[in-house]
């Protein structure tokens, strides 16, 4: 494929970007100068581009690439790199995807991707869950909002609301859920 350069858009006169996935900066070199493309730990490659008033901006070039050659992303789309190389900036490398496609494009390259997910979430982040009587006496103490659901068949998203004491409603926070006070264990251990 034989390169070709485009201006960035809102960037015109200071920055081109190649269908090769390379960066050229006109802002001290009136030919040009493009910038290596070279990333030891395998990411995206990011670049902070500053517009004729200065203001800087964060840009993947992944992006940059796609807007130049592709079309424009609607908002909330992902630019996907098809072969799996985050470094693979080339325009055919990359596609313009809803989200939900580019999740299931991951795991099916990363099986392991929800193991790993699924295992933090439920063990690692999780937050031990107090039951209280209205009384104020503990009841029981469960590993999270999940397993204290599952035993007690309370709903899980309203236990969560009572403990964190997250608004359901703009002003409004529950004080029970299910006839019982619940709280996260860190909690009311400083109480």
């Amino acid at each position: 494929m034989e390169e070709e350069w485009r201006w960035i858009k809102g960037y015109e006169g200071l920055y081109q970007i190649s269908n090769l996935g390379r960066l050229k900066s006109f802002k001290k070199n009136r030919n040009g100068y493009i910038y290596s493309n070279v990333d030891k730990n395998g990411w995206y490659f990011t670049v902070v581009l500053r517009d004729k008033s200065g203001k800087a901006k964060t840009l993947r070039i992944h992006v940059l690439v796609a807007q130049a050659f592709i079309g424009e992303i609607p908002k909330g789309y992902h630019v996907h790199h098809k072969d799996g190389n985050k470094q693979n900036n080339a325009v055919t490398n990359l596609e313009i995807i809803h989200p939900a496609k580019h999740c299931q494009e991951t795991i099916k390259r990363n099986e392991n991707i929800l193991k790993g997910m699924n295992d933090y979430n439920r063990y690692k982040k999780t937050k031990k869950v107090q039951q209280y009587s209205p009384e104020g006496i503990l009841l029981a103490e469960y590993v999270n909002g999940e397993v204290a659901s599952r035993m007690t068949g309370i709903c899980q998203r309203n236990i969560l609301q009572v403990a964190s004491k997250a608004e359901y409603r703009p002003g409004k926070t529950r004080s029970q859920a299910g006839g019982y006070v619940w709280k996260f264990a860190n909690e009311s251990e400083v109480s």
